[in-house]
């Protein structure tokens, strides 16, 4: 991993390089720090010219009414339990949504012929476009939790030029040719398979463009899409750490309700997102009751309940992994 990021930093310095030289233009935007973000600007099209903030949620869709139905508690759940703004792009449309409503709403808008061909690449696109120093992609099924601003700590710590995700409970094992076409062998998997909910700080745009980059022409068209291109491409960069499984699908929501003391399934979990719910009229249930538990404590353990983060002799890491010492919400795995 110490390679990879040594062998990055000459990527970085081509990109600010290229900046420097009016190829890019800079974001006004600066980090708690003062920094100046070395993030490309990017051509908005549509109304909505907002200028990028320093930290944000990230997401896409378009104005099937759905989806936007789905959208909707997503901002319900992000203005409720989160202090951040959310950035939705409209993919070839302006999204028919309240910023009266939602006034951390960005509504922005990308054409899908910029994504590569399949809808899926977006996000990959949505994220590198947004120009945030600290961002989290969420999907248009997956409402966030009281305690979700954690991540953004996570963030602020995390020093490598690489993008973080979930660990994946399940791992698909479909994307044994793309392993092949990117000279890497089932040996070469240096962590878990991941869930693709982004994460990523103003150090991982070249990783990020690269993958846009590809992407565009037509790579990882098949397996899992977007997510497949993360994994193999985090693979071949040797990262070895995830996160915390911090994304439980909602039919396992009740053991959180219920601070169930003995775990038998997809244990290891920190309820922060809440993913997999694809019905409007579900999902505005589920707010109320998350809005029920707020507070609560989140990580799971298999046999000793539910704990908060500061409980450090509980983790939410896997027994093959090892709880970092950056985050307890980050896990370093050894492979």
């Amino acid at each position: 991993f110490a390679i990879y990021v040594l062998h990055n930093a000459s990527i970085i310095q081509n990109f600010t390089r290229k900046i420097r030289k009016g190829i890019f233009t800079t974001s006004s935007t600066r980090s708690y720090s003062g920094r100046k973000s070395l993030t490309p600007t990017w051509p908005y099209s549509g109304p909505f010219l907002n200028s990028a903030p320093s930290e944000a949620f990230v997401t896409f869709s378009n104005n099937n009414p759905k989806y936007l139905a789905l959208l909707t508690n997503v901002l319900d759940t992000v203005h409720l339990f989160s202090t951040r703004p959310i950035i939705a792009y409209g993919v070839d449309v302006d999204l028919d949504l309240d910023t009266v409503k939602y006034p951390r709403l960005i509504k922005r808008r990308l054409s899908q012929k910029d994504c590569g061909p399949s809808i899926y690449f977006c996000k990959i696109y949505a994220i590198v476009e947004s120009q945030v120093d600290y961002g989290i992609y969420i999907e248009a099924d997956t409402l966030v939790n009281w305690n979700v601003d954690i991540l953004f700590d996570v963030l602020h710590r995390w020093p490598y030029p690489l993008p973080l995700a979930p660990r994946h409970p399940d791992d698909p094992n479909n994307y044994l040719n793309f392993l092949t076409q990117f000279k890497l062998g089932l040996k070469n998997r240096t962590t878990p398979y991941i869930h693709a909910h982004i994460l990523w700080n103003y150090r991982a745009y070249p990783f990020l463009q690269r993958a846009v980059n590809l992407l565009r022409q037509g790579q990882f068209m098949g397996a899992n899409f977007d997510e497949t291109a993360i994994n193999i491409l985090l693979w071949q960069a040797k990262s070895n750490h995830t996160l915390c499984k911090v994304d439980p699908y909602v039919s396992y929501l009740s053991s959180y309700e219920l601070s169930e003391q003995i775990c038998k399934t997809y244990c290891h979990t920190a309820y922060i997102l809440i993913h997999g719910a694809k019905d409007p009229t579900d999902m505005a249930n589920i707010i109320v009751r998350l809005k029920n538990h707020t507070g609560s404590p989140f990580v799971q353990t298999p046999k000793h309940g539910f704990h908060y983060l500061n409980e450090t002799q509980y983790t939410c890491c896997y027994p093959d992994s090892h709880p970092s010492s950056m985050h307890p919400l980050l896990c370093e795995h050894r492979i």
